[in-house]
Formats: structure tokens, C-alpha cells, sequence
């Protein structure tokens, strides 16, 4: 993923802080000024920024006029139903848009109408979060949201999430567009982010393979790989062997199902001459070690390991 695997606590600290950021927003809101139009009013100042959705329920009075006036709600084609004047497009609108679309309707039958609009209930809108996610189903969203603000609420992913490989799918059209989560909740680049619809899918594959690089190399740490990732691809994504390593004698140490480790050494110069049987293919939680000299005692590195919290954490051990 093109870098050291960044702790999932980063995650869940950066999604809190971007919570609160939402929380906040959401309850400035409503303090927003509204306009109204002429010939219009809406009754309700908080919703008059609302967007309306099908689903929702509105409120919409006609003043002198009771029996033009009525409760109706957004069907799933956008639109409404209102005497005299028939189907009137509501989905789409902001209150005060639909109140001014049927008093201009309306003036054909009623002299100077004067229509006022509120929103009497909200549709709810969810997405819904798939795959190595931290809390997996529906997610209540509002109007205007991203991906962002969803896995800010949501909790963030888990540790074995490949943040590059996620997607989002529109349920409605089936499009299926791509996410680079590490971009987005790791570096913080909002460039990355994308709108989400209600019905949204997300989905955050699992990686499949975690290794260790330690020793003498540029930039140790875990790195999540592809399943075909051999030792010269691992070795070349920290960065190259540091100055002085003792590149003719790699170990790639191995847990077996019994609990015991064992150790194979690889030559990397073999590899760079072309002995390609020395390019091993790597396993999930394999550990590569990189001796910083010539001098390398195989068993005092496996004690030293068995007690390295760095490997429980990249691991889950």
C-alpha cells in the first residue's frame, strides 16, 4: 500500500476528531438564514434549506383555501399529488422552491394564492458498510454527506482493511466507483473523498497477507501485500537494504500451525543475478530480517522476537 501499515488506532483517533468536526456542522445548520420568495411562506425556518427526498412527508397549507390544502408525501418518482392542479415535482426542492412551484400553479384557479410548505417527516437515509469495517450495516446519513463524515461516525476500519482497494457502489444505477481510504482518513487529503447517496454500498476488502520487515532495511515496519509478493518486491517496498546489511544471508522467518518458527535464508545478490529460486514467494505473517552484519545468530533473533510487542500489534498475536 505503498508504505508502513498506519495503526488502526491513528484511524479511530482521526474518525473521533472528524466527528466532533461533523456534529458540529450539523448543528450550525440549522441556524442558517433562510429566504422566502414572494407569494410564498414556509412555516417551519429550520427546514428551509432542507432538501426534499421521496419519502419524505410535507405539509402544505393554502391560506383561505382549506380545501386545497393538504398532508401528502413524496412518492418514489419525486412528486406530489394536489387538488386542482394535479402532479407537482417536489423531490428535488427545498420547501420554499415547492411552496412558490404551486402557488404559481395555483394561480390560474385561485387569486393571489399564498402557499406555505413544511416538512411534516424525513425519509431516512442510510449507506451501507461492508467488509473490514469496524462496524459493519446501515449508516444514517444526512443530505450533503461523504465518505468522510460516514466513516467518522461509523468507528473507521479495521487493521487488516486494504484502504486502497475499497469501493463505493450506487445502488440505484450500480455504478462502481473507486476509493483510496488511506488517502482519505490516513493523509487526509479531501481531494479523495466522494458524495455519498442514500442506498450507497461501501465495501473495504480484507488484505490478504501482512509481513514484518525488520533489520537492516530503510524503512522497517508491517506492510500489507498482495498474495504474490516475493522477498525482492518486500525488500524494495521498505525502501532497499540499509548501509552494511548483510544482503547474501535474508531471513525469512515463519510461523508453523504448531506454534513453532522456523527460518529460511535467502541471497539476495543471487536474486539481482538472476536466481530467481532464491526469490521467495512471501506468507502472511511472515517476518523478513535483514542482518546488520556478516555475524548473525538465527536462534538469539527468534528469542528476540517472541517478546517484540511490534509483532503482536502488526499481527494481532
Amino acid at each position: 500500500m505503498g508504505g508502513p501499515y498506519k495503526q488502526s488506532r491513528r484511524h479511530s483517533s482521526l474518525a473521533f476528531a472528524l466527528g466532533v468536526w461533523v456534529v458540529v456542522l450539523a448543528l450550525a445548520s440549522g441556524l442558517a438564514p433562510a429566504s422566502v420568495a414572494a407569494q410564498s411562506t414556509v412555516a417551519a425556518q429550520s427546514t428551509q434549506e432542507y432538501v426534499l427526498s421521496p419519502g419524505d412527508s410535507v405539509d402544505v397549507s393554502v391560506f383561505g383555501e382549506p380545501n386545497l390544502s393538504r398532508i401528502a408525501t413524496i412518492r418514489p418518482d419525486g412528486k406530489i399529488t394536489m387538488p386542482l392542479i394535479g402532479d407537482v415535482d417536489a423531490a428535488g426542492l427545498t420547501p420554499a422552491q415547492l411552496a412558490d412551484r404551486i402557488a404559481t400553479a395555483l394561480k390560474a384557479f385561485v387569486k393571489s394564492p399564498q402557499v406555505s410548505v413544511s416538512v411534516g417527516g424525513y425519509q431516512r437515509a442510510q449507506v451501507y458498510l461492508v467488509g473490514a469495517v469496524t462496524r459493519a450495516g446501515p449508516v444514517d446519513i444526512q443530505r450533503g454527506w461523504t465518505v468522510f463524515e460516514v466513516f467518522a461516525v461509523a468507528g473507521g476500519v479495521t487493521p487488516r482493511a486494504a484502504l486502497r482497494r475499497a469501493t463505493l457502489t450506487r445502488r440505484a444505477t450500480g455504478q462502481v466507483i473507486s476509493l483510496d481510504l488511506e488517502r482519505l482518513l490516513v493523509k487526509g487529503d479531501r481531494s479523495a473523498d466522494v458524495a455519498v447517496e442514500p442506498g450507497d454500498i461501501i465495501m473495504v476488502p480484507a488484505l490478504q497477507n501482512r509481513i514484518l520487515m525488520l533489520g537492516a532495511v530503510r524503512s522497517p515496519g508491517a506492510y500489507d501485500v498482495d498474495e504474490d509478493t516475493r522477498i525482492i518486491d518486500a525488500i524494495a517496498r521498505a525502501g532497499g537494504p540499509a548501509d552494511r546489511a548483510a544482503t547474501n544471508n535474508i531471513g525469512i522467518i515463519r510461523n508453523l500451525p504448531e506454534g513453532r518458527a522456523t527460518v529460511t535464508t535467502v541471497d539476495m545478490n543471487r536474486i539481482l543475478r538472476g536466481d530467481m529460486t532464491q526469490n521467495v514467494a512471501l506468507q502472511h505473517t511472515d517476518i523478513v530480517y535483514i542482518p546488520p552484519g556478516p555475524l548473525i545468530r538465527w536462534g538469539e533473533v527468534l528469542a528476540w522476537l517472541s517478546g517484540l510487542s511490534l509483532v503482536r500489534g502488526a499481527f494481532g498475536f
